[in-house]
């Protein structure tokens, strides 16, 4: 099995609750794995709450991880084409807050694992999305699909077209009141998790 193939049935063998690990490495099923990826998830728990210099190093790792992801995934071009590396590091904190004891890059495995259905198989052009001042950047694909789950859920009226307007603001507005979260007409990493963690990617 070639490093590409290997990479790809690892995500996929990942559960974000399992209990088991699946690997793939030498013959014995062993592999290396390097700094922050070997401590403890109470370590990183830790070092985030205290926003130390040495959480970075973990910031740094989960990117690492991820790029990596990218490149040895079949037909994958982002594994996480909606999120940022922070809110990553925020779902890890749930994880690891009920699993103190397991490895960092075991909980960073099986986040990848639950990720790969919303994954970007294909490049696409990014979006400014700008209202009242305040900006964030999306790929025009994640804000087709955005678009689709607001027309869904009756707040979006207008085309799936990956376009950002006065249209797509107030369904924003509209779901984020609904959902009782910040109101900001921006698709931000807590609207986007709602809308998009239960939808596949394309």
């Amino acid at each position: 099995m070639d490093l590409r193939n290997r990479a790809s049935t690892l995500l996929l063998l990942f559960g974000f609750f399992s209990s088991t690990l699946a690997t793939a490495a030498d013959s014995q099923g062993r592999f290396a794995v390097r700094n922050a990826g070997m401590v403890s998830c109470a370590k990183f728990i830790e070092e985030k709450s205290k926003n130390s210099p040495t959480f970075n190093l973990y910031m740094g790792w989960i990117d690492g991880y991820l790029s990596a992801a990218n490149q040895f995934t079949d037909e994958t071009f982002d594994l996480v084409p909606w999120g940022n590396t922070p809110f990553l590091a925020a779902l890890l904190e749930n994880h690891c807050r009920k699993n103190l004891n397991q490895r960092f890059y075991v909980a960073v495995n099986m986040l990848a694992g639950t990720l790969l259905e919303q994954r970007l198989t294909e490049h696409s052009d990014l979006v400014v999305a700008v209202n009242d001042e305040q900006k964030t950047y999306i790929y025009k694909k994640v804000l087709k699909q955005v678009q689709e789950q607001l027309q869904k859920a009756k707040h979006y009226t207008g085309a799936a077209d990956g376009l950002f307007g006065d249209t797509t603001i107030a369904a924003l507005e509209s779901y984020q009141r609904q959902q009782g979260i910040k109101v900001t007409g921006l698709p931000d990493q807590v609207t986007l998790y709602k809308l998009l963690r239960s939808s596949p990617s394309n």
